[in-house]
């Protein structure tokens, strides 16, 4: 039952961060605001879904403390969004990054201590950890770039991120002890 539910809520977060991922590939022209109101949103959901993963299963899961930080950061980060869109939009490029690079920096440490115990799978995880890093690092480092191109690889963070999401939910029962 537990991890049935826990499936389902990895798919579940990562539809919702692919399709607002997916959203703003295709719509480039949508303003910061609008964007750090869809953002925000999806970050809460994701960062609930976490924590409820970590409070369910924190004694058999590996890597348990990276998934409570992951869930309150992204908690803390989404309720940051959409309690104030237009002060956020102004700093959106920093705080994402830094979630973004938080977040892929704790899916590389978690693939590979999945590594040292010979687990498949969990090489997508460090490349996918690697990718974000990399995305919120170049967020972080390059908020001058436009609106478009930080639509661009807010998008792609989200897709990165929903990708991540279904692959913990399709080996779910290899993270489990």
């Amino acid at each position: 039952m537990k991890n049935s539910m826990t499936r389902v809520l990895w798919f579940i977060a990562g539809i919702l961060l692919i399709i607002s991922g997916c959203t703003l590939l295709f719509r480039p022209d949508a303003s910061l605001i609008s964007m750090a109101g869809m953002i925000g949103f999806v970050i809460l959901i994701n960062g609930i879904f976490s924590l409820t993963i970590y409070f369910v299963f924190h004694n058999v899961m590996l890597g348990a403390l990276w998934q409570l930080l992951d869930g309150i950061l992204g908690i803390l980060v989404g309720f940051m969004f959409l309690a104030n869109s237009v002060l956020v939009a102004s700093v959106l490029p920093y705080v994402f990054g830094m979630w973004i690079m938080f977040s892929g920096l704790s899916k590389l440490v978690g693939g590979f201590d999945l590594r040292k115990l010979n687990f498949d799978g969990w090489d997508w995880l460090v490349l996918l950890g690697a990718a974000m890093t990399v995305l919120g690092l170049l967020t972080f480092f390059k908020p001058v770039i436009g609106t478009v191109a930080l639509s661009t690889l807010f998008a792609m963070a989200l897709i990165v991120e929903g990708a991540h999401a279904l692959i913990r939910g399709i080996y779910y029962q290899r993270f489990w002890l």
